[in-house]
């Protein structure tokens, strides 16, 4: 804390107190005319800048104010696509929420969400692996898996009910999409349940490794694969 010694005369004579930067930054936040009033000192004031020259006080100020215009555009540019990024995410889930009401069977389902998803996102591929000898399965030809082996790989994934994106080792990668993983570089896998137990596996793959990463948000996978469930679990009841 730099201090600075001011003479300050009275009846006794003249004694010396000290004077903080903090108590000097609050006086001139109390009194924001003062350099209104102290032209010549403002003239006279420079600052040292990154370029390593002294700059006046007024081409601080204006260089503040351009970093702050500067942040804060960058700052509404995220806002505004954020925004636009979320009114399509809600689009795709209400249009795929519509196309689900309308299927009558579990195949439907699965290729219902996988057409929607392969033309109006960046998913590539799309499995849905049920877990076998996990109560009733619907019929027809669905990849069924060890159930048992399933909870175990992926306890994570149906612990937390939370899609889990990222990058799998190649023998992940293989056993997941067979016959289509060798593009493949990062995974979303989605738990689907059907009355609060684990059910099936959605994994979800692109070629890019920063499409699914772990820093992403998973909220429109998770409804995704929430309102599979809810479907499913219809059409088993029927």
């Amino acid at each position: 804390m730099n201090k600075h010694a001011i003479a300050e005369s009275g009846a006794a004579g003249e004694e010396a107190f000290e004077l903080t930067e903090e108590q000097v930054a609050v006086w001139l936040a109390d009194n924001p005319g003062f350099f209104l009033r102290q032209e010549k000192l403002v003239a006279e004031l420079v600052l040292p800048h990154e370029s390593g020259k002294a700059v006046s006080l007024l081409e601080h100020q204006v260089a503040l104010l351009r970093q702050r215009f500067d942040n804060t555009s960058r700052k509404l540019g995220e806002l505004l696509e954020n925004g636009r990024r979320s009114e399509q995410l809600f689009n795709i889930s209400r249009q795929l929420v519509l196309a689900l009401i309308e299927t009558r069977n579990p195949e439907q389902v699965i290729a219902v969400t996988r057409g929607h998803l392969f033309s109006r996102t960046d998913v590539e591929v799309l499995e849905v692996i049920f877990l076998a000898n996990r109560g009733a399965l619907p019929e027809g030809d669905f990849r069924r898996e060890d159930g048992a082996r399933m909870l175990d790989e992926f306890k994570d994934v149906f612990r937390l009910n939370k899609a889990h994106c990222g990058r799998q080792r190649e023998e992940m990668l293989n056993w997941l999409f067979p016959g289509g993983s060798a593009r493949i570089q990062s995974t979303a896998l989605c738990p689907i349940n059907s009355g609060g137990e684990p059910l099936a596996l959605m994994a979800l793959g692109q070629r890019s490794p920063d499409h699914f990463t772990i820093h992403m948000e998973t909220l429109f996978l998770d409804f995704i694969a929430e309102v599979m469930g809810a479907m499913f679990t219809l059409h088993l009841a029927r």
